[in-house]
């Protein structure tokens, strides 16, 4: 696959310009704030690669370029018989994209029909967001063999739930081509790590240079990601990170509604959503934080989410992935009997939790002094007699070997009640789900296949795809 020549990178001082570079990676995305030169940037990019340079607009229907046409000429295109290959490409990508709307030619026209059957309807009547993504699909697959695709706003007109859908497939029914795409949303090219960004900083009208950098591990920069806030989309902070974690690659297809930006530790986390909300007058942004429950009580789970820190009924993101639903729901995806499925699993993680259950009692014992002993030495005063006084009444105050009694007695009504949720809720332990026998029962080689299963599964964007999404909201509610 060629190379995609990309515009001189100016550093350093005003007259240092660095080696046209020449990339190899096949989806960019370039990212600034308004006034950075995006637009131009895309243009030049158009102009150094004119040979194969295909631009894509659903705004103009077409850039100066190699235009791709409007929407009626492309489908009138793709009409033709001689098209009907690449037509039964575009109906499959519509059609999972958006389930229960078949889209076919009649008599020469293109019509789509709802989940009834009764009525068609032609491309005219159709949303503009429905428009936009039947345009971006048949505009790519009419694009020339091994095509440098630019497209100018992919998200522009789409619902956020969309959008990673549409592209995904779009891209692997292309995988000839190269793509670049021109867009404001942080969450485009954060949630999808097989993109490399490019950051571009600022342009130089004087010597048409622009100062920019390239990405290409998935980690957004904080001025960045700043920049993006100007969509108005609301922000949720998460634990973290972009390269490696679950935490951006899961929650940024469960709440599309949001720009995710993991911050790593739970502590930044509150922090930060604590800073926003502060300072919303200013800003005039939502913002959300979601942190693991871990040990905490129900008392500080209760204080969080009226912070407007989002804190799940389990104890940890793993534990996402042995919920009833969300196992039933891709035993079902995955042609497997959901009921003893969930059996099996549940059968495993309760016995697992029955082994362990006095490092679990300890363990949660151990957060709960840890907190109430910072809660209650930070207290005035006088001397330090005082204070050595008051840190040895403390262990009486505490009671910890009290707590440790009363968690551990409430951990093993739960192992013999065959309490699932609530063994999920309070596990803390990942080695559990690396070991688990939930890839194995559902059919994956591996706990990393299965991960990567149920996120490719709520990007299908079908009836089970919702149904998995909100299994997973609801642990949240």
């Amino acid at each position: 696959m060629k190379a995609i020549v990309l515009p001189p990178d100016a550093s350093g001082s005003p007259d240092h310009m660095v080696s046209r570079p020449r990339r190899t990676a096949r989806l960019y995305t370039l990212l600034g704030g308004n006034g950075s030169g995006k637009s131009l940037f895309m243009n030049e990019i158009a102009r150094l690669n004119s040979e194969d340079a295909y631009l894509v607009s659903a705004v103009a229907g077409g850039m100066p370029g190699r235009i791709t046409g409007s929407l009626p000429q492309l489908m009138t295109v793709l009409s033709l018989d001689e098209e009907k290959a690449r037509f039964r490409v575009l109906k499959e990508i519509w059609e999972q994209t958006f389930p229960g709307n078949n889209i076919d030619i009649v008599k020469g026209k293109a019509k789509i029909r709802n989940r009834s059957g009764k009525d068609s309807i032609g491309i005219r009547s159709l949303s503009r967001g429905e428009k936009a993504a039947l345009y971006y699909i048949a505009a790519t697959i009419l694009a020339p063999e091994q095509a440098l695709i630019l497209v100018d706003s992919p998200t522009l007109f789409l619902h956020p739930t969309a959008v990673g859908v549409l592209w995904d497939r779009i891209e692997r029914a292309r995988a000839d081509c190269r793509f670049v795409y021109d867009t404001y949303d942080a969450n485009f090219s954060a949630g999808q790590t097989r993109r490399t960004a490019i950051w571009i900083k600022d342009y130089n009208a004087a010597d048409h240079s622009w100062r920019y950098q390239v990405i290409s591990d998935g980690e957004l920069p904080d001025e960045v990601f700043l920049q993006m806030m100007g969509s108005r989309r609301p922000i949720l902070f998460t634990e973290g990170d972009a390269s490696h974690s679950i935490d951006m690659r899961l929650y940024s297809v469960v709440f599309p509604e949001f720009t995710v930006k993991p911050l790593g530790s739970c502590d930044k986390v509150i922090e930060s959503t604590r800073t926003m909300q502060s300072l919303r007058t200013m800003h005039r942004i939502e913002s959300y934080g979601l942190v693991d429950r871990d040990r905490r009580s129900d008392q500080e789970v209760e204080y969080l989410r009226a912070k407007h820190i989002l804190v799940p009924e389990v104890a940890e993101i793993e534990n996402i992935f042995l919920a009833p639903g969300v196992v039933e729901t891709m035993a079902e995806i995955r042609n497997r009997n959901p009921k003893k499925v969930l059996k099996a699993v549940r059968q495993e993680v309760i016995h697992k939790f029955e082994q362990m259950l006095e490092s679990q009692a300890l363990q949660h014992t151990r957060h709960r002094m840890k907190r109430d002993v910072e809660r209650k030495i930070d207290a005035r005063f006088t001397c330090i007699t005082a204070l050595e006084l008051h840190i040895k009444s403390l262990i009486k105050k505490l009671k910890p070997r009290e707590t440790y009694d009363q968690l551990l007695a409430e951990f093993r009504r739960m192992a013999r009640a065959g309490d699932y949720e609530g063994v999920l809720r309070v596990f803390n332990h990942k080695p559990m789900f690396t070991g688990s026998c939930v890839a194995k029962a559902l059919g994956f080689s591996s706990i990393d296949d299965y991960v990567a299963g149920v996120i490719s599964a709520l990007k299908r964007g079908d009836e089970q795809a919702e149904r998995l999404r909100l299994e997973i909201r609801r642990l949240f509610s």
